[in-house]
């Protein structure tokens, strides 16, 4: 048997072996999901910007997860891990019973900030209409659960006046909130008497709430 050649040698060192590189094309397949998983849309997040009114004004705007801020100096393995576990804490499913409130007085509350609790707690996002903001009071007596604490809430919102703000006419007035569901996991939160206005620019297509 003739020997191989030097060029020969070195040629077959330098390849992998077949499952070293096996493992190398199972390891960038998977990241290749992982980031297209992460990457693809899930759960009710209607963007409010294709809510507009004629006027090409966005007339809604939507509650959002809260988002912590990633660590410094993470390797690339862990950043892929945090990134990974901050998915799975946005898109994971929410069991409202499993939350706890203790009970407190009543107090003024902001009205965006609750509806960004009340979406972390169960799931469900509002696309509330421009012209509500503030605070309205709000509290529990006793101790609740997430569901409980979230209809709540809703209950308040629902029966208390709130202060909005018409931009078009420039002044402030007071509202009852209309909660109206149109589609699973997601609900419009419009003023009452704005209600007819936002029906027909098609911004709202059912009166149920």
């Amino acid at each position: 048997m003739s020997p191989e050649s030097p060029l020969a040698i070195s040629e077959r060192a330098s390849k992998p072996p077949g499952k070293v590189r096996g493992w190398f094309v199972a390891a960038v397949l998977c990241l290749g999901a992982l980031f297209l998983w992460m990457a693809w849309p899930s759960g009710p997040e209607e963007s409010p910007y294709d809510l507009s009114h004629a006027d090409g004004k966005p007339r809604f705007w939507a509650t959002t997860y809260p988002k912590a801020q990633r660590p410094p100096g993470l390797t690339p393995r862990q950043r892929l891990v945090w990134e990974w576990t901050q998915y799975r804490q946005r898109h994971r499913k929410r069991n409202p019973a499993a939350y706890s409130f203790p009970g407190r007085p009543a107090e003024l509350c902001s009205i965006s900030g609750l509806l960004n609790q009340c979406m972390e707690v169960s799931g469900t996002q509002y696309l509330i209409a421009v012209e509500i903001g503030g605070a309205v009071e709000f509290g529990c007596t006793n101790p609740v659960n997430g569901a409980q604490w979230v209809a709540a809430f809703e209950h308040t919102i629902e029966t208390r006046p709130v202060i909005c703000y018409d931009y078009a006419k420039k002044r402030s007035f007071q509202d009852i909130l209309l909660l109206i569901r149109e589609t699973p996991g997601v609900v419009k939160v419009v003023p009452r008497t704005k209600l007819g206005e936002y029906r027909k620019a098609g911004l709202v297509k059912s009166e149920s709430q």
